[in-house]
């Protein structure tokens, strides 16, 4: 569900209603979504970059 509403949520008001914090950082290393949404959102959300890469390490 998590990469879907990261992909077509057409709001950030959809995105706060349907995403949780803590389960985005937790998932956010094994979501597949497109590398220009994986881009955008580290690039807004620095502790997302920062997390996947304490996982790929």
């Amino acid at each position: 569900m998590y990469e879907r509403v990261i992909r077509e949520a057409p709001s950030a008001r959809d995105l706060a209603e349907h995403l949780d914090t803590g389960t985005l950082r937790r998932l956010w290393t094994h979501l597949i979504i497109p590398r220009e949404a994986r881009a955008a959102w580290e690039t807004h959300f620095p502790e997302l970059r920062h997390h996947h890469t304490g996982a790929a390490a």
